[in-house]
């Protein structure tokens, strides 16, 4: 089995911890459920990669390492 690792800094971690708490407090706020998507964007060639984090909304976590093991 194969395994995808995507490293991120401390900020961006803490920013997607944040954008996800936020979430949650809104759907326990509206009594709701939803999910979270984690989009891996790649640029052909290793150019350029970057995460976004999808849930009531989009944050864009920047620039990130990541490999298939």
């Amino acid at each position: 089995m194969k395994k995808i690792t995507i490293e991120l800094t401390e900020e961006q971690y803490a920013n997607m911890k944040n954008h996800l708490q936020k979430g949650l407090a809104l759907n326990v706020e509206n009594e709701t459920f939803s999910v979270y998507w984690l989009n891996l964007k790649c640029v052909d060639g290793g150019l350029a990669s970057w995460l976004e984090v999808e849930s009531n909304g989009t944050l864009n976590l920047g620039d990130v390492n990541w490999k298939i093991e």
